[in-house]
């Protein structure tokens, strides 16, 4: 592992991964001042916060509490970077981030205003048969958007008239097409880790997973099951309402 670096460290309920993009909202005081911080010219941050996924707590401290109930996060996490900030008249801030790399955390230190954290970055390695497993999960993704965009079209229909079938067909038609994974296997490995709509435990894993290989094996098993839990009728119901595209 290369040298840790201190960074500050923002606990929420997201898995990030690597080269994916990470929209937010900031409004509590205390990750305003991190942003203000990240951002500041010649700040030793150089732009880089580190996102961990929540395993107990909240992400925002609750009302008149200064630091909340104590938020434990995953050991290995990822380090973001700011692409984009826009500042609001009452402090607000809205960013967009993206993922650099994965990173094993030490101890937090909260003795500040936020937490910060040393991260250490992790090697990126392909291990062994990435390129043949690439081959196999684009085959199962494509699969995969067939049955969700069947299951949901289905859904849809149930007691519901032509036309809000139809207006979901043509928003499923719109947000689910094809989608090409990268050549490299990496890459694809945490594009597809973006894509798969499963429990952000699972997520967690395969961020924590050591490799490319490792991750498109468990990627490839992910997408064969849900497909064919969608196909067997075994997922509950989703209201109509659910099925539209929102941007976040």
């Amino acid at each position: 592992m290369a040298r840790p670096m201190r960074l500050p460290l923002f606990p929420l309920h997201v898995v990030l991964f690597p080269h994916l993009p990470l929209p937010l909202h900031i409004f509590e005081e205390r990750y305003r001042a991190l942003t203000r911080d990240v951002l500041a010219e010649g700040s030793p941050f150089a732009g880089q916060f580190v996102v961990s996924m929540i395993t107990e707590g909240p992400d925002v401290a609750p009302t008149g509490t200064d630091a909340g109930i104590p938020t434990r996060a995953r050991q290995i996490g990822t380090i973001a970077e700011v692409r984009t900030a826009e500042q609001f008249p009452d402090g607000r801030w809205a960013l967009l981030a993206v993922g650099v790399g994965r990173a094993a955390l030490g101890e937090v230190n909260r003795g500040g205003v936020y937490p910060t954290v040393d991260a250490a970055p992790l090697p990126e390695l392909t291990g062994v048969g990435a390129g043949a497993l690439l081959r196999q999960v684009q085959s199962a993704l494509d699969q995969y958007l067939s049955t969700v965009k069947r299951y949901a079209a289905s859904a849809a229909s149930l007691g519901n008239d032509d036309r809000t079938a139809n207006d979901v067909t043509a928003s499923l038609d719109a947000v689910l097409k094809p989608i090409h994974l990268p050549e490299d296997p990496l890459a694809a490995s945490y594009a597809v880790g973006g894509i798969l709509q499963v429990e952000l435990i699972r997520k967690q894993q395969l961020l924590e997973l050591p490799d490319a290989a490792s991750r498109l094996q468990m990627e490839l098993n992910l997408l064969r099951r849900e497909s064919s839990l969608l196909a067997d009728g075994a997922m509950p119901p989703v209201p109509p309402a659910d099925l539209r595209y929102h941007p976040n």
